[in-house]
């Protein structure tokens, strides 16, 4: 795994993009020397141009996703769909920009080099091969509830990792072991199962350590160069969530991140400022649109004003493009929205599944409420409940919510205490590793969300 500002990448992820920006800068260089560019600007501003629309348009096709099994024919289809797109989008930005255009031949031919070396570099690393090549070998000390966590993650990790047994001192333990994976011996033998296995790295996920913790055979296994983790460092980079139900407190106080500075604060607000003032800018056409369309479709107001939980529990009023029916509410009081609510009106179905219903709260990042990025505030009616029932719940509010945020791209609609459980690992998750390059991740999801409709 690459660790960038805290944030984990899978190392296939992170070979594909160095292999992709390889491509792309071996087809700028040949083109440079075989082709008129036109234009006058200079040529680094280019490959900046051609290599980033290049790479958005590959995320937003879902062709960084190692877990993702495609065949030649999708894998094709997808790489021409979205170098079709990035084309047309490079055209867009040179049509606007003179100084940035390519020439005619230019443009045809880095967007068939790079299509075809990019085909190629994917046929030749995407494939079965090269995931078992960047699998690691995982053997884990402990067993019970959350070595079997562990087991049930393997087939869907970011981080992909295969389990090559078990080991604990219990001798019960046999019965603790999931199903199609081995006890392998005792602490004692820890040293002897490592020399003949050669596992990559061993996860501690023992519950109870007094009297039990194997110390000095994981030390000699660090100096023999294998990694050891423990079982909360290892969950978190295998799903990008943190498991509150199985935490101790004191992990929370010790673990690495939870930072929070004054020039981080400062940076953040900056960024969310500036991109709030954009899009109220650029989506005032839409947000017209919208208002027309609630209008003519149902009676009532046009925006939907909610109190909600903000910073520290300071109650805010959330703006919303309204998606149900006047009065929703009236005669149930608050209560969950499902995800196929009656009360849902069919312009509010389909603002909710572009997410188009959240534009109105750029309003309130403008004003402070809330940032761009960020846990969603809930109502104070059901922040009141869900601390009692999970356990940290509060910690979310240390930070001002957001419009988007990691929970909403990682995790479905929920509209349950499981799902809210669910929701607060990965909110932790975020405000333990907060940076400005997850913001950026964040976004890039966000987008990929609205454009393929997959909100609620």
């Amino acid at each position: 795994m690459l660790r960038i500002f805290r944030h984990y990448i899978p190392g296939l992820t992170a070979i594909l993009l160095a292999g992709d920006l390889a491509v792309i800068g071996a087809s700028f260089m040949v083109t440079l020397v075989t082709s008129t560019w036109g234009g006058n600007g200079p040529d680094a501003l280019r490959f900046a141009l051609v290599a980033s629309t290049t790479i958005f348009l590959l995320y937003l096709g879902d062709l960084y996703n190692v877990r993702l099994p495609l065949g030649h024919r999708e894998l094709l289809a997808r790489l021409v769909a979205c170098q079709g797109l990035a084309g047309l989008l490079v055209a867009a930005i040179g049509f606007a920009l003179p100084s940035l255009r390519l020439g005619r031949w230019a443009f045809f031919e880095i967007g068939v080099t790079t299509t075809v070396g990019l085909l190629f570099w994917r046929w030749s690393w995407l494939g079965p091969k090269s995931l078992a090549r960047m699998t690691i070998r995982v053997l884990v000390v402990g067993t019970g509830p959350i070595a079997r966590v562990l087991a049930e993650l393997a087939p869907i990790s970011a981080r992909p990792f295969s389990i090559v047994g078990f080991i604990d001192d219990d001798p019960a333990a046999s019965d603790l072991i999931p199903e199609g994976h081995a006890l392998l011996g005792k602490t004692t033998d820890l040293s002897a199962i490592v020399e003949e296995l050669h596992p990559d790295l061993i996860v501690v996920a023992q519950m109870d350590r007094r009297g039990h913790f194997p110390a000095q055979p994981l030390l000699e296994c660090r100096l023999r160069g294998i990694a050891v983790e423990d079982w909360p460092a290892f969950y978190e980079k295998a799903t990008g969530k943190i498991l509150v139900t199985s935490l101790r407190p004191s992990w929370l106080v010790f673990a690495d991140g939870f930072v929070k500075t004054p020039r981080t604060e400062i940076i953040k607000r900056l960024f969310d400022v500036t991109l709030a003032f954009c899009g109220l800018i650029l989506a005032a056409p839409v947000m017209l649109m919208v208002a027309a369309a609630i209008k003519l479709e149902s009676p009532g107001s046009i925006l939907y004003r909610q109190s909600r939980s903000g910073q520290n529990g300071c109650v805010f009023i959330l703006n919303k493009f309204r998606s149900m029916r006047q009065d929703a509410e009236k005669e149930t009081g608050p209560v969950w929205a499902a995800q196929s609510d009656s009360r849902v009106t069919r312009v509010g179905a389909f603002l909710r599944r572009t997410r188009l219903d959240e534009l109105p709260q750029l309003f309130n990042v403008l004003v402070g409420h809330m940032s761009f990025i960020g846990p969603r505030p809930e109502r104070p009616e059901f922040v009141q409940d869900l601390q009692k029932q999970i356990p940290f719940y509060m910690k979310r509010l240390s930070v001002k919510p957001g419009i988007t945020g990691w929970a909403q791209v990682k995790y479905r609609y929920g509209s349950s205490v499981d799902d809210a459980l669910e929701k607060l690992q990965y909110d932790l998750y975020y405000i333990k590793n907060l940076s400005l390059f997850l913001d950026f991740l964040i976004l890039l999801n966000t987008v990929q969300v609205v454009l393929f409709a997959r909100g609620r």
